[in-house]
């Protein structure tokens, strides 16, 4: 089995406050409808880096709020109260809506459908460890968590997999393994869930859960998901017990700025297959969420994780050799002279016959619309896909140095 690449749900892609207040002023006079969520657009950027450094099981990016705030929201949950950073029970909870789906179904509209999506959702036990309750309606924290998973978890997790929209769902417990003991309850919060789940659960358990690692594994959840980057004694545990669990790969740090190398990656990946078996791992991804790091630095981890994959499980890359084009590989009807416009920032290529008359001519300031343009009329002016494929790193070399503001650019015609 070949691990995915997933992510463990938030990333920094935040939209600006003042956009968020402007939204929310403007919804405030029921007008919503006339402008964008900013928050949807911190989705779409969150998308494009997650699927451009190779995360084949992406999230929404969870850039809405903290996995506390998100599900006690007062607005989707009655009888929570928030003062400062602190949630309080007031009265018996009940759930006024959804808080994810909006966010999902945006995030799977903009998604290519070969792309998978994990979303995470705080689960009960940790949701009720954080809350204060202020109110007789629950004896304790157990009572809470049965009513918060009952009201509140489930009912969440099947309208999102209703849905269609999601594929996995990863239910979030940083407490689990903070705590001190582990208490009965807790498993029984996760038969509850798997009984209502019609797609794959994913338990992602923050911190060393090589304590609680027993307990983990009866749950009736899909994947374990934990941190063998901070914790390398969960190899030990996870290898010498018996369990019908697959595994999330916790293999970069989500607390440091620096960035992992290939080779070391590769290294903790290459170990844990050997170590936990070739078909017990699921998915590799960061040890937990990245919110906390700046985004190009999520980013570049995101990329390390995708490439060491590759190279434990498909080989390294093979070296690229040059080759030219002979002249009996010319295309028969012309040649190709890129240029660019100073004064209007364009890319101009033309096409000519080999008696030197232009037969078709291109201008834009995207080397992507010259290069799709070129491509429609490929067969039409007898353009072969290899003199295209040219024709792509001339674009790009035109196109950088309109954007780096070069006084010059030279077409490579004669090698």
């Amino acid at each position: 089995m070949i691990p995915k690449t997933t992510t463990i749900g938030s990333y920094p892609t935040f939209p600006r406050p003042e956009d968020v207040e402007y939204y929310l002023a403007i919804s405030s006079h029921g007008l919503g409808e006339e402008v964008i969520d900013p928050y949807f657009w911190s989705i779409d950027e969150a998308l494009e880096d997650f699927t451009s450094a190779g995360i084949e099981v992406p999230s929404t990016g969870q850039s809405r709020g903290d996995l506390y705030s998100l599900f006690l929201d007062p607005k989707f949950v009655k009888g929570i109260r928030w003062n400062g950073a602190e949630a309080f029970v007031d009265e018996k909870i009940s759930r006024v809506g959804s808080n994810r789906l909006a966010d999902v179904l945006h995030a799977r509209s903009a998604l290519p459908t070969h792309y998978e999506i994990k979303e995470p959702i705080t689960d009960a036990y940790t949701l009720a460890r954080f809350a204060k309750i202020n109110t007789g309606s629950y004896a304790d924290a157990r009572e809470l968590a049965v009513e918060i998973n009952r009201k509140i978890v489930i009912p969440e997790i099947e309208q999102l997999q209703d849905s269609g929209a999601v594929s996995w769902i990863q239910l979030d417990s940083p407490a689990v393994a903070a705590d001190s003991f582990t208490p009965d309850y807790f498993v029984g919060l996760y038969e509850e869930v798997a009984a209502a789940a019609k797609i794959p659960v994913v338990l992602h358990a923050c911190g060393d859960a090589s304590r609680v690692f027993p307990e983990l594994t009866r749950t009736r959840v899909h994947t374990l998901s934990l941190d063998f980057y901070h914790y390398p004694r969960l190899f030990d545990e996870a290898s010498r017990r018996n369990y019908d669990q697959l595994i999330g790969l916790g293999c970069t740090d989500s607390q440091s700025l620096r960035v992992e190398t290939v080779e070391e990656t590769g290294k903790m990946i290459d170990f844990a297959r050997a170590k936990l078996g070739e078909d017990r791992i699921q998915f590799v991804h960061p040890h937990c969420g990245q919110r906390n790091l700046n985004r190009e630095v999520a980013y570049a981890k995101n990329v390390v994780l995708t490439l060491a994959r590759d190279d434990v499980y498909f080989g390294r890359p093979e070296e690229a050799v040059p080759s030219r084009l002979t002249s009996k590989e010319y295309d028969p009807q012309g040649y190709f002279l890129v240029s660019i416009l100073r004064e209007s920032k364009e890319i101009l290529v033309t096409y000519y016959s080999y008696e030197h008359v232009p037969k078709k001519r291109f201008k834009s300031r995207s080397a992507e619309r010259i290069f799709q343009s070129l491509n429609d009329e490929a067969d039409k002016l007898g353009i072969s896909r290899r003199h295209l494929a040219y024709l792509t790193l001339e674009l790009g070399r035109a196109e950088a140095s309109l954007q780096s503001g070069a006084q010059v650019y030279r077409q490579k015609v004669i090698e």
